[in-house]
């Protein structure tokens, strides 16, 4: 293979010459001509590859182009809805059960299931957005929806330390206020478990092993529900403490009403994610959502799919409409 130079010199040599080229010449030339222009643009680009390298990580274009999830005007609606947000995808929100519990009232179904504290619980997501619009979903569909992960991300740490913070804040105020217990509201400082359940898909996250890591170095549990509509990710998923799967309706046409998923493949991404959560060897649960008149009446279907994932535990709950819902 001829070099760049090699190929200028014998350009240069035939302009020197003043001589007219043949044509069974031409096409040569013509080829030397374009190598060099390769070679010198192949140069320029190792170039810049290494001065990228030498700048710090490595990134393409349209990672650094891409845009945070959150955009001012869902931060404003979220942020008036009482979630506390996390950098520019992610959000906690103080539970109800967790206000009851401080005042020595009953906790959430997972205290009286599985015997967690409510108090104790945190609940936060990493990824605001969703692959579903279900017609059930309390957040007006205002999250942000896709099927992949195109914005900006922060790193693992980053969202539970402001995660951990937030949510002791919120628990702060109620320092004083009639009914609270003392004992409870000190042990409420203190996180021990987290569901992964407040909006969004936390799945989508492309550091939720790290992010899930974290929490079990800091012995906190973790509850992670995800919608069933990514396998892989099912099966790449360090162990938690209890993993969950939506299981909204049971046929084609019924998961494909109730969720709306964006998924062309949705059905069969559904089907091999319930195969993944039973090869899972830790504890998880199908997770039942009843809306009256869409999917109440698939028995046989629904028992198909246990069949199919062998859960450990089945919650079975009823859609209620609330506000604007």
């Amino acid at each position: 293979m001829e070099s760049s130079s090699d190929a200028e010199s014998s350009a240069e040599e035939e302009k020197s010459h003043g001589s007219v080229i043949d044509m069974e010449d031409l096409g040569n030339v013509m080829n030397r001509m374009k190598k060099a222009k390769k070679m010198e643009g192949d140069e320029e680009d190792s170039q810049r590859v290494k001065l990228s390298k030498q700048n710090g990580v490595r990134k393409s274009e349209s990672e650094e182009e891409r845009r945070e999830m959150i955009t001012p005007a869902l931060r404003d609606a979220l942020t008036k809805q009482g979630y506390k947000l996390i950098g520019s995808h992610s959000g906690v929100k103080l539970c109800r059960w967790t206000k009851s519990m401080l005042r020595g009232r009953g906790g959430c179904y997972k205290h009286t299931f599985y015997g967690i504290e409510s108090h104790r619980c945190m609940e936060t997501t990493p990824s605001l957005a969703c692959a579903n619009k279900c017609v059930f979903c309390w957040r007006h569909h205002t999250n942000p929806v896709g099927t992949e992960w195109r914005w900006k991300m922060d790193p693992a740490e980053k969202i539970i330390q402001e995660a951990v913070e937030n949510h002791r804040n919120m628990i702060r105020q109620f320092r004083g206020v009639p009914g609270v217990r003392p004992e409870r509201f000190e042990e409420g400082l203190t996180v021990k478990h987290c569901a992964l359940s407040l909006v969004g898909e936390p799945i989508m996250y492309p550091e939720i092993n790290s992010f899930l890591r974290l929490l079990h170095q800091q012995n906190i549990s973790s509850f992670l529900v995800t919608n069933a509509q990514f396998p892989e990710e099912i099966r790449n998923l360090v162990p938690v403490t209890q993993l969950y799967v939506s299981v909204d309706a049971s046929t084609k046409d019924s998961l494909k009403k109730i969720d709306r998923p964006l998924f062309k493949d949705f059905w069969q991404r559904f089907l091999d994610s319930l195969k993944e959560l039973g090869e899972k060897q830790q504890r998880t649960v199908y997770r039942l959502t009843l809306v009256k008149a869409w999917n109440v009446d698939e028995l046989k279907a629904y028992a198909d799919l246990i069949a199919l994932g062998q859960p450990d535990f089945i919650e079975v709950k009823v859609t209620a409409w609330l506000a604007d819902s």
